[in-house]
């Protein structure tokens, strides 16, 4: 083991210059490697110079214009900085099956580019924006998950909100849609007539 060591040492420091190498072994069975013969029984030996290596194509041509091959699963660069749901709020209540919902998101970084799409995903169904918003109605009562993406041409998410969750509760004398009526102030107690003054004794 030690001698490939060695040997590949030697191989890989001398390849560039073209040496003589000479190998031989001494009288404790040693071997020795040296671009000088050492001993007289040393051999000339002949060293493989390693293969070279070309490093690749910078992947900028790919991505300045060049036809990519399709092995790359890697998604492209977002061109923006953040994607966010500003309507509804988070835990937002809404009353009535009659209550429409308005979502609508923000975008960092720049507007929606023509060749991208913001679409909703409510509960996992997808549902295409437009202008930036989307509108959901007829809600039965429950709890809703709201999440917003950008989308490319093919179809694939280029940015991604967090998930949101919003509520649809129906009405009831406890908890009203409408604020309560105001309260009528009840009227004040009358107060008793005074006693008559009793006449002073002759």
């Amino acid at each position: 083991m030690r001698m490939l060591l060695v040997l590949a040492g030697l191989a890989v420091s001398l390849a560039a210059t073209s040496q003589e190498i000479y190998r031989w072994v001494d009288k404790d069975g040693i071997v020795h490697y040296a671009d000088q013969p050492g001993s007289s029984n040393a051999e000339l030996i002949n060293v493989i110079e390693p293969s070279t290596y070309e490093a690749p194509e910078s992947s900028s041509a790919s991505t300045s214009g060049g036809v990519d091959s399709g092995s790359s699963t890697e998604p492209a660069e977002s061109p923006y900085t953040s994607l966010s749901i500003v309507s509804p709020t988070p835990e937002q209540v809404f009353f009535g099956a009659d209550a429409v919902v308005n979502a609508s998101v923000e975008i960092g970084g720049g507007t929606l580019q023509p060749d991208h799409s913001l679409v909703f995903f409510l509960n996992g169904n997808r549902q295409p924006a437009e202008g930036g918003s989307a509108q959901f109605s007829n809600l039965a009562r429950g709890s809703y998950f709201l999440r917003a993406a950008v989308l490319d041409q093919n179809g694939k998410p280029v940015i991604q909100s967090q998930q949101i969750s919003f509520h649809v509760r129906q009405p009831s004398i406890l908890s009203p849609q409408s604020p309560q009526a105001p309260k009528v102030p009840a009227k004040p107690t009358p107060k008793p007539a005074p006693k008559p003054a009793t006449p002073p004794r002759m």
